[in-house]
């Protein structure tokens, strides 16, 4: 009985052991992947592309002024004072128009809008507030001629009498409503030849908003609410889940043309609002920003959890041109990089305007002595990106970007003769979302099955092993076991035939039979 249970045993252990590494260890990942690559993909039809051609909820886009507290001290040559000012609240609704798709090269070709609509809620600043910041239009303009074309200061000194009426400062005094969307005037109704020449520019420029004959209207982001921006054609994921959302060609070309290095103008990653799934962490989040034109790589940093949902954290950083020799590429000229953690857009935007992390963390110290006021620290200033990994979306994101201009003395033009060389900050922006349990109900209850099915497949496969272990032992103390069989006493009655033993006769046998031997 204990031989036949041990051998039972065994066989049931043996059939649970296979089956369970075949299901729950083999074909149960494989079907999660399987199902997950089946979905990820921007092809018709499929849910995600939906959300990724109108996204379903609106991001949180926070602005923060630089207010500067001693503009007439700045002019005669002292350092910058400035105070933040904000957060100014709006939603940041992301769609996607003009959409088509190539099948046989798997693309989808789309354009780009953006919209922003103020919002009320504790903690955020009214847009009516005044405050007072650099002329971004006089500094910019006056930087640019100056690296461009020096020769021309001259005329734009006189350009800047004229068309801001002999200001006394290169500041600006206005609402936060105005300087972010609304529009800060610049009157172009002038007569002389400067005045005109500079505003017949700035006309055809496209950057600023045309409010009538006479005047136009300068904002950091009104041109960009709910304008189209350039095509994009990217991969849909449907041949290569790996693939889906890359970028293949930004405004008619695969490349750029802006830097001059064939690295510096490659086009690599997705426009941030969707990455393949399954990604690993070496490779990290790259995605392609059209205001920097560049792409940026956002790296690994640990392991934690968002709403109980394992998450893989990564952050990114501008680099350090100076000193990391592919970087160099990004500086306005390779022999004037600027330090760690600041980016010069002047070949980009056709402005110096400098980009960094918020309060220039992260940043060459020598940019926060150069201005009193800034105090970075980590947790509201670095970009930050929790990454599901498994379906490859972030479930949680702040992405912090500052601007500030070069402020140094240029001779020839009269309001900058005595100013002290530092990068003044204009402003900075963060973009964020944090899904809430309507998007992350079902990414949990993917996890809560994996999980119930690792803990299903441990068990059942620890028992299986037990069982046979269970049943080599009894096998073993069945081999141990010696079987005695009892001996009964039989009466001895009449017997035939001959016995030897110890010298009797066999009485069976008759006398005659004897006699013949």
């Amino acid at each position: 009985m204990k031989l036949r249970l041990s051998v039972k045993l065994a066989i049931g252990s043996i059939c649970a052991m296979f089956f369970i590494i075949l299901v729950g260890f083999i074909l149960f990942p494989r079907m999660i992947t399987s199902k997950v690559k089946a979905m990820v993909n921007l092809g018709p039809g499929m849910d995600i592309r939906g959300m990724f051609l109108n996204v379903p909820f609106p991001l949180s886009f926070k602005v923060y002024l630089f207010n500067v507290t001693n503009p007439m001290e700045i002019q005669t040559g002292a350092i910058p004072k400035v105070e933040e000012v904000g957060p100014f609240c709006f939603e940041e609704w992301k769609k996607k128009v003009d959409v088509t798709d190539e099948e046989e090269d798997d693309i989808i070709t789309y354009l780009s809008v953006d919209t922003f609509l103020k919002k009320s809620s504790p903690g955020c600043v009214s847009g009516k507030v005044i405050v007072t910041i650099p002329h971004p239009m006089i500094l910019g303009l006056v930087n640019a001629v100056s690296r461009a074309k020096p020769g021309a200061l001259a005329l734009i000194n006189k350009a800047i009498k004229s068309v801001y009426e002999n200001p006394t400062s290169i500041f600006l005094t206005s609402t936060a409503d105005e300087i972010l969307f609304d529009g800060v005037i610049i009157k172009c109704g002038v007569t002389d030849f400067a005045g005109k020449a500079i505003c017949s520019q700035l006309r055809e420029s496209g950057s600023l908003k045309i409010v009538n004959e006479n005047d136009l209207a300068f904002s950091f982001l009104g041109m960009k609410n709910g304008t189209e921006q350039k095509k994009i054609k990217a991969l849909r994921g449907t041949k290569n889940y790996h693939d889906v959302g890359r970028i293949v060609e930004y405004d008619g070309s695969p490349v750029m043309s802006t830097w001059p290095t064939d690295e510096c103008n490659r086009i690599a990653g997705t426009d941030g609002t969707i990455f393949p799934p399954m990604l690993l962490k070496e490779e990290g989040l790259v995605s392609f920003a059209p205001d920097l034109c560049r792409s940026l790589k956002a790296f690994w940093v640990q392991k934690t959890k968002y709403d109980g949902i394992p998450v893989n954290e990564y952050t990114a950083s501008l680099g350090d041109m100076s000193k990391n020799e592919n970087e160099k590429c990004y500086c306005y000229t390779p022999d004037t990089c600027l330090k760690k953690g600041l980016m010069d857009l002047y070949k980009c935007a056709g402005v110096p305007i400098y980009v960094s992390m918020p309060h220039f963390y992260d940043s060459d110290e020598s940019y926060l002595k150069g201005v009193k006021g800034l105090n970075p620290n980590k947790t509201s200033h670095e970009i930050s990106i929790l990454f599901e990994q498994l379906t490859g979306g972030p479930v949680s994101a702040k992405k912090r970007l500052q601007f500030s201009m070069p402020l140094e003395p240029i001779q020839k033009v009269d309001l900058f003769k005595n100013f002290s060389t530092t990068v003044i900050p204009l402003f900075w922006v963060e973009e964020g979302v944090d899904l809430n349990n309507t998007f992350t109900k079902p990414i949990k209850m993917l996890y809560t099955m994996k999980k119930v099915v690792k803990i299903s497949k441990w068990l059942i496969l620890l028992s299986s092993i037990a069982g046979l272990v269970a049943s080599g032992y009894l096998f073993f103390k069945s081999n141990q076991t010696i079987s005695i069989t009892t001996v009964k006493d039989i009466k001895k009655g009449p017997t035939s035939g001959i016995s030897t033993v110890n010298g009797h006769m066999n009485r069976s046998m008759s006398d005659n039979e004897v006699n013949k031997f």
